[in-house]
């Protein structure tokens, strides 16, 4: 295993990462501001970025800092099913049996928000997947929920083509209530340098482990998506381990990068 011929404590460049080990940069910052904005004043919040640049770690960045007096937060990934089913599935999740009817479910959602302990945030991730009929019931929850103390507020996050669904005209309304929008980019290049470093370091390594020219290689190939980044520098890693050296240099990085090119 390469922890052991690298010596390394954990393995640095894993999908799924504590909280304290999570790289905070400034897009994150700014993200988190604009979070923070939707639960004091906002109702309607999107998040959009493409896949893999760290959508989820800024979820999870989010939730993990919020009081339970404060926000009673539902996470829901499954966008993807039909929109009776979809709130059928947020009833469920709120600990509740639906009830027949989308109306009567739309009056049982909001009514557990008037029962919730601070701010009810029901939160849908993958929401590109959301189809047109689901986008229509969310802005007809929250047009209902106007009057309900405390508030219901919604956070659509996904990737681009989410912002081209909510373009179309039947949306008009929705987009109209979104008070925080937040576009999240890839990383630049110093920022993917300095991203390997903290890895490297979070799991006991040294980062020079990594040739400078290499980390901008990855940089350049990932395009600064943090899960590509993580894909290459952990190959590079099982590479360096299986070749027996301690380096990773630009000839090894060439050798690794032939596994990723679809043929």
């Amino acid at each position: 295993m390469y922890l052991e011929h690298l010596q390394l404590k954990t393995q640095p460049f894993a999908e799924h990462t504590a909280i304290a080990a999570l790289w905070q940069d400034q897009r994150m910052e700014d993200g988190l501001a604009r979070l923070e904005y939707l639960l004091q004043c906002g109702q309607l919040g999107l998040i959009t970025g493409p896949s893999g640049v760290g959508k989820s770690a800024l979820l999870k960045r989010f939730l993990h800092g919020l009081l339970p007096q404060r926000c009673q937060a539902l996470y829901c990934h499954l966008s993807h099913l039909p929109s009776a089913g979809l709130l059928k599935l947020v009833v469920t999740q709120l600990g509740e049996t639906p009830r027949r009817g989308k109306e009567r479910i739309y009056e049982q959602i909001l009514e557990r928000a008037t029962r919730a302990e601070g701010t009810l945030l029901l939160i849908f991730d993958e929401a590109h997947l959301l189809d047109g009929d689901a986008l229509t019931d969310l802005r007809l929850l929250i047009s209902s929920a106007l009057d309900v103390r405390p508030p219901l507020k919604l956070l659509l996050v996904g990737q681009e083509p989410l912002r081209a669904a909510l373009r179309r005209t039947q949306h008009a309304d929705l987009v109209n209530r979104i008070s925080v929008r937040y576009h999240l980019r890839p990383l630049s290049r110093e920022q993917t340098c300095h991203y390997i470093d903290f890895q490297l370091t979070q799991a006991g390594g040294d980062p020079r482990l990594i040739d400078d020219s290499v980390k901008a290689a990855i940089h350049d190939f990932a395009n600064g998506v943090p899960r590509l980044i993580n894909n290459l520098a952990t190959a590079c890693l099982l590479q360096a381990t299986a070749r027996k050296v301690r380096r990773i240099d630009d000839e090894l990085f060439q050798q690794v990068l032939g596994e990723f090119q679809l043929p």
